[in-house]
């Protein structure tokens, strides 16, 4: 299968997952470990199925508080790489300020060779002080600046040459060094979580791909317009197909069972949330994923309703942003098997002609 960013025919959905927001249960036991492993292999089972649903691809977050069983997505995904063939894997998003950068760089090239050329390796920074505790030290704002920028330059440098050498104010390869774990892919996709100006920046001077929660329909245009600006100023050939929005999606067949779904997950994400701040971290303002809205403290990147409501509300999102590409999560096997059957067609069908007209243009 080609990868998520290559095909601008069509539309594409790749299937966010989250373990942990997916439980049924009403209270949980997140700190037992019975109750995690269920949650890891519900996540393995998911895998298969979302390829069998036709989903494009299927990426898995990264979160270190309890309730979200997946701190590790690269050994999440090396589960799922041997349990598909065809379905594209990523992470959205390794964070990058937490590891080595020839380690993220090693393992990447690992799960690609794992999934025989399958992997797409997403980055992000990650929430506020993490890069902190991963370094050891206090950082001003302008060196965690520095700091990122420098990680994201040197994962580059080791996986698109070989003997690398790197002389950075945080980040020093003295040595010539190759990872030992090449991927298959050349180039290897690459995704950066943006909500930025500046990160758009980043990844079209890079010829990166872009995936987006934070800010609204009108910024994610501007944000692509702006990405394919600097882009094309480097050489590189990106189009909205390289740009990802998320979307949380609760689906019923009734309205009411899509509100009780919607309930449900609002009732585990807000558990999530005080599990998350339970330690005096504050919630992050600049991540999608975190954002609420109205008194029932709803997440704010969800859409609710049934097929043909979902399908309206997609599609403002893909005329509003001209993305082509929907990051989605839905929370149960049933909703993403109604999803799969009576969204992702529609949608695909709909606008084959504006990706076509598109691109001509």
């Amino acid at each position: 299968m080609a990868a998520i960013g290559d095909d601008h025919g069509t539309i594409k959905f790749v299937h966010q997952y989250g373990l942990g927001l997916h439980t049924t249960d009403s209270e949980p036991d997140v700190h037992n470990p019975t109750w995690q492993k269920r949650q890891i292999d519900e996540f393995v089972d998911f895998a298969v199925l979302a390829e069998e649903l036709g989903f494009d691809g299927l990426t898995v977050t990264e979160h270190h508080a309890p309730l979200m069983t997946c701190p590790s997505p690269h050994l999440l995904m090396a589960a799922a790489a041997v349990k598909t063939s065809r379905i594209r894997l990523g992470t959205a998003v390794t964070i990058l300020p937490l590891y080595n950068p020839i380690r993220v760089a090693e393992e990447a090239g690992t799960l690609d060779l794992l999934s025989g050329g399958r992997f797409e390796l997403g980055l992000g920074r990650g929430a506020p002080g993490e890069a902190q505790i991963a370094l050891g030290r206090d950082l001003s704002g302008e060196e965690q600046k520095e700091a990122w920028l420098e990680s994201l330059e040197l994962v580059r440098l080791l996986l698109s040459e070989r003997d690398v050498t790197f002389d950075g104010k945080y980040h020093k390869v003295t040595r010539p060094t190759s990872i030992a774990t090449r991927p298959l892919q050349d180039p290897l996709p690459i995704w950066l979580a943006s909500g930025s100006l500046e990160s758009m920046e980043v990844a079209g001077a890079y010829g990166w791909n872009v995936m987006r929660n934070f800010g609204s329909d009108q910024a994610h245009r501007e944000a692509l317009d702006h990405y394919l600006n600097i882009a094309d100023q480097n050489g590189h050939d990106r189009s909205p197909a390289n740009m990802m929005v998320e979307r949380f999606v609760t689906i019923g067949e009734t309205e009411q069972e899509a509100e009780r779904n919607l309930d449900t997950f609002t009732g585990v994400f807000n558990l999530f949330m005080s599990h998350y701040a339970s330690n005096g971290r504050s919630i992050p303002k600049t991540d999608g994923e975190f954002a609420t809205d109205g008194k029932k403290k709803r997440p704010a990147l969800s859409v609710s309703g049934t097929p043909d409501q979902i399908v309206d509300s997609l599609q403002e999102t893909l005329d509003a942003t001209g993305a082509r590409c929907l990051m989605i999560e839905t929370f149960t096997p049933d909703q993403a098997r109604l999803f799969a059957s009576e969204v992702m067609p529609v949608l695909k069908q709909r606008n084959q002609h504006k990706v076509k007209t598109s691109l001509s243009v």
